[in-house]
């Protein structure tokens, strides 16, 4: 399957297109272990919200979840919140706990792409936010045999202030009120990566001692397909402290999205019948790192800044 480019400059055509996805199996196709070795963790998060820079590099490096937008697309900030919206470079930061539940939602959610997985119950806590925060749901999507991306979904009723007691400051990163936060990151099976990374490395190894340029072409060929699957070099990951069984990015993006209704044909909805339905649009508006209990991994201070860049800690 077609999966992310490798390189950090991107076309539009670098991401998986959204068809594809919707031809790939939804969690409740997943090995059961696979959404259980994310439950019964308290996991803590450190959100860093403002316009996508080289802060967010490491969250970058995943799929965007405007690879669910027909055509797929390229991790932009929303173009609905205004150009002036966190233009000045500044960024929100806040601490955030959240849970995985197993137990499956009452009703199937109807937001892209948590509609295409069993939605389950999601809890979220933050004794220093001040602004309420509610867990919606999370689910998990196949994207290859071996790789999945875990999504999940946080409310946000009064939005994000600009400092926890809501005074106003120099960010202008804020979010508006009722604002749904969609979080995405990578998961791998634990297994298939400590197979498959060393067969990689030895692949290097091969291709630089190779001098013959039709067998190093061949083996050019067979890491690139392997690369693909893998986390790209210098990208953080951590395990799943139950059942050992999942291996995820330690960053991953904040998204928030909007429908677009009109006359715009739906290939999803609207295959080969009318009427024309509404397409959802994404936009990237930061990052988070993502940390199990006892864990430094997630600390704020370990995200670059760029030069100029102001960090306001909520809480």
């Amino acid at each position: 399957m077609q999966r992310v480019a490798e390189g950090g400059a991107r076309s539009r055509a670098s991401f998986p297109r959204a068809e594809v996805i919707e031809s790939c199996s939804p969690d409740m196709l997943l090995p059961p272990f696979l959404c259980l070795s994310l439950v019964d963790t308290a996991w803590q998060l450190s959100l860093s919200i403002g316009r996508p820079s080289s802060a967010d590099a490491a969250a970058l490096l995943g799929p965007p979840l405007a690879m669910f937008t027909p055509g797929g697309g390229r991790p932009q900030p929303p173009a609905w919140l205004g150009r002036e919206w966190a233009g000045s470079g500044s960024r929100l930061s806040f601490p955030l706990t959240i849970e995985f539940f197993d137990e499956p939602l009452r009703q199937p959610m109807s937001d892209e792409p948590l509609r295409r997985t069993q939605a389950r119950r999601l809890f979220t806590r933050s004794e220093r936010l001040g602004t309420k925060a509610s867990g919606v749901a999370w689910g998990m999507l196949q994207l290859s045999s071996i790789e999945a991306l875990v999504v999940w979904c946080i409310d946000l009723p009064d939005g994000v202030c600009s400092s926890a007691e809501g005074a106003p400051t120099t960010s202008d990163a804020g979010l508006p009120a009722g604002t749904r936060l969609y979080c995405s990151t990578q998961a791998w099976r634990s297994a298939e990566l400590q197979r498959l990374m060393p067969l990689a490395e030895r692949l290097r190894r091969e291709r630089a001692g190779e001098s013959d340029r039709g067998k190093r072409s061949a083996i050019d060929s067979r890491l690139a397909k392997l690369e693909r699957a893998l986390p790209k070099p210098g990208q953080a990951t951590l395990e799943a402290p139950a059942l050992g069984a999942v291996t995820l990015s330690a960053a991953g993006q904040l998204s928030v999205q909007r429908a677009v209704s009109g006359k715009i044909f739906n290939p999803f909805e609207n295959a080969g019948r009318l009427p024309f339905g509404s397409i959802p649009e994404f936009g990237v508006v930061g990052s988070f790192l993502l940390a199990a209990p006892g864990d430094q991994a997630a600390q704020l201070t370990s995200v670059d800044q760029e030069a100029g860049d102001v960090e306001v800690v909520v809480g």
